[in-house]
C-alpha cells in the first residue's frame, strides 16, 4: 500500500517553494453546489494520490472509493446540511509534487481533510504541510515512519508494517517451516522499513534473511537479482513492493527455473490486476492483508452493491480509500467545523467499516490484526483468519 528519501532535510526547503510558486495540481470532482467551500454551501476535501505515472492505478482506485463514499454521503443530506466536494490532486507518488499538492489543497481550495497519499515517502512530506494548518489528514502510507511524526493530526486507515509482518513471517516459519529467506524489495520508504521490521522480527523464529536484494520502481529486468537468489537456494523469496513489479518479478523467477515459494509482508498486490498480469506465474503467492473482498458481512455487501451500480470495480483500495472518507466525514460532522473537535473525533472514532472495525491508536494508527492470503487458482483466498 506505499513508500529512503532525506525527507526532514529536505521538506522545509520544497514547502518554502511551493509556497513561492503556487501550483494548480487539483481538480474537483463530485458533490454538488459552489466549487468552493468558502461560500458555505460545501465542505471540500483533498484526495493526494499517484493520478499518473507507474503508480497511477492506485490513485484511481482510491479516487473511485472516495467519490462511492462522498455520492453516498451526499444523497443521504451530506454532513451538517452541506454537501461534499472532492478536491484531487495528483502527486505522482513524489514528495516535492505532495508538498506542492497539499499545500495547494489547503491554502487555495480550503480542504477540511485529506485522504492519502498511498505511497510513504510522499506521505511523509506532505503531512508536514498538513499538520501545521492542522487539517485532519487520513493516509494509506504503510512505513513505520509514519507512527514516528508526532502529528496529531495524522491517522492511517491501514495497518501499519510492524503489525503486517510479523504476522506474515510467523504463518512462514510455523506453517510453511521456512528457515532461509531471500529478500527482494524496492528501494524506498516503503520497501527498506518492511525489511527493516521483517529483519527484526526474524531473530525470534529462528528465521534467516540469506540475501538483500533491492530494485527501483518502474524496473522492469529483474534478471540479476533472481540469478543471486537462485544460487543461495532459498526456502521463500519475500518480495516488498506493488502489484506491476511483483508480477514481473514472478514471471522472470518462473522462466529463470527458480521454484520457490513467494510471500509478501502487505496487501499492496491485493489486486486482480496481479493476477491479470502475472498469470500462472503468481499462483500460490502468500501476503498478510486487512480485508476480504469475498467476506459475508453486510458492509462488504453494501460496497459491492454501491460499486456495481456505479460500475467501480471493488477492489481492496478502493474499499480502504471508502472507509476513509466515511470515518472523515463523521468525523468533520461532530466536529461542526471546528478543527480540534474534529481531530479529538477522529481519535476516539470506533466505526465498523468495511475493512473492519476502525480505532486509532495514540501514534494514529489502526491495529487490527490482519489475515493470512493466497492466490490459489487465480483467486485471492483467506488461508488464515485473523487473530
Amino acid at each position: 500500500m506505499s513508500k529512503k528519501l532525506p525527507i526532514k532535510k529536505i521538506s522545509l526547503f520544497i514547502i518554502l517553494a511551493v509556497l513561492l510558486v503556487g501550483c494548480s495540481a487539483t481538480k474537483s470532482t463530485s458533490g454538488g453546489g459552489s466549487s468552493s467551500s468558502k461560500e458555505g454551501r460545501t465542505i471540500n476535501i483533498g484526495l493526494q494520490a499517484p493520478m499518473t505515472g507507474d503508480n497511477a492505478q492506485y490513485g484511481q482506485d482510491m479516487r473511485n472509493g472516495v467519490e462511492l463514499a462522498i455520492k453516498k454521503i451526499n444523497s443521504e443530506g451530506g454532513i451538517n446540511g452541506k454537501q461534499l466536494k472532492l478536491m484531487v490532486g495528483d502527486d505522482k507518488a513524489t514528495p516535492s509534487e505532495a508538498v506542492a499538492v497539499v499545500n495547494k489543497m489547503i491554502m487555495n481550495d480550503g480542504v477540511k481533510g485529506i485522504i492519502g497519499g498511498y505511497n510513504s515517502s510522499p506521505t511523509l512530506a506532505a503531512q508536514d504541510v498538513s499538520g501545521p494548518a492542522k487539517v485532519l489528514h487520513l493516509n494509506m502510507g504503510a512505513s513505520p515512519d509514519l507512527s514516528k511524526t508526532g502529528n496529531k493530526y495524522l491517522f492511517r486507515v491501514i495497518l501499519t508494517g510492524s503489525v503486517y509482518v510479523p504476522a506474515v513471517l510467523k504463518y512462514m516459519a510455523e506453517e510453511k517451516k521456512v528457515k532461509k529467506i531471500a529478500a527482494l524489495f524496492e528501494n524506498t520508504d516503503y520497501g527498506i522499513t518492511m525489511y527493516d521490521a521483517a529483519k527484526e522480527s526474524a531473530k525470534d523464529l529462528g528465521v534467516e534473511f540469506v540475501t538483500t536484494e533491492k530494485y527501483n520502481p518502474g524496473d522492469k529486468n529483474f534478471s540479476a537479482q533472481l540469478s543471486k537468489i537462485k544460487t543461495l537456494n532459498p526456502d521463500a523469496i519475500m518480495v516488498v513492493g506493488l502489484y506491476n513489479e511483483v508480477a514481473l518479478i514472478e514471471q522472470q523467477a518462473k522462466q529463470a527455473g527458480l521454484k520457490v515459494q513467494f510471500f509478501s509482508p502487505d496487501d499492496s498486490m491485493y489486486s486482480q490486476q496481479l493476477i491479470t498480469l502475472g498469470g500462472d506465474a503468481v499462483e500460490n503467492h502468500i501476503f498478510a492483508s486487512m480485508i476480504d473482498l469475498n467476506a459475508g458481512t453486510e458492509e462488504m455487501k453494501e460496497f459491492k452493491k454501491i460499486a456495481e451500480e456505479n460500475k467501480i470495480p471493488a477492489q481492496a483500495n478502493t474499499a480502504i480509500a471508502y472507509d476513509a472518507a466515511m470515518v472523515l466525514a463523521k468525523a468533520l460532522e461532530e466536529g461542526k467545523g471546528d478543527p480540534e473537535k474534529s481531530r479529538e473525533s477522529l481519535a476516539n472514532i470506533d466505526y465498523k467499516g468495511i475493512t473492519g472495525p476502525i480505532r486509532f491508536d495514540e501514534n494514529g494508527d489502526r491495529s487490527n490484526s490482519p489475515m493470512i492470503m493466497q492466490v490459489q487458482k487465480g483467486a485471492f483466498v483467506v488461508i488464515k483468519e485473523s487473530e
